[in-house]
Order: structure tokens, then sequence, then C-alpha cells
């Protein structure tokens, strides 16, 4: 039995492109490289999974936060916070 491995994604656009071929007349701009992934969907290997604002971790990579926000992204993550 082979297993489908969660891939969690946070963008509602990316979830989309990766469930319906028919945007291929819009994605013609992303690399031949990232085509593994559409066949990796097909084959059922990857499941994509929605992700949402409160429990997404990456948050803390890709913008400035609020301190508290900041902090559950670290809970999150797995990394300690030391409060001054």
């Amino acid at each position: 039995m082979q297993n489908n491995y969660p891939l969690f994604v946070y963008s509602q656009s990316a979830i989309h492109l990766g469930m319906n071929p028919t945007f291929h007349s819009r994605s013609k701009h992303i690399d031949v490289r990232y085509h593994w992934i559409r066949d990796a969907l097909d084959g059922k290997l990857l499941e994509l999974e929605k992700v949402h604002t409160n429990d997404n971790g990456d948050d803390m990579m890709t913008k400035a936060l609020l301190r508290e926000k900041f902090e559950l992204c670290c809970e999150i993550a797995g990394l300690a916070v030391i409060s001054t």
C-alpha cells in the first residue's frame, strides 16, 4: 500500500494550480524542474493540505510580525523564546 504524504500549503492559488491542470496557460513561466510536483500529485504520492494562517510557522521568515505572532511561530517551529 502506498502512502500519500501531506504537502502543507498556505496559498489557495498554489492549491488550485496543483489540483487543476487547466491553469497551464497561466503557469508557463514555472520552471520545468518544478513539474515533478505535479507528477507526484497525479501519482497520488502527495496530497495538498491548506495551512491556516494562525498555524503557519513560516510567517516569521517571510514577513514582519507582531511580537505575539512571532512568539507563536517560534513555538510552532520548536524554538525557544527568551522574553526580557
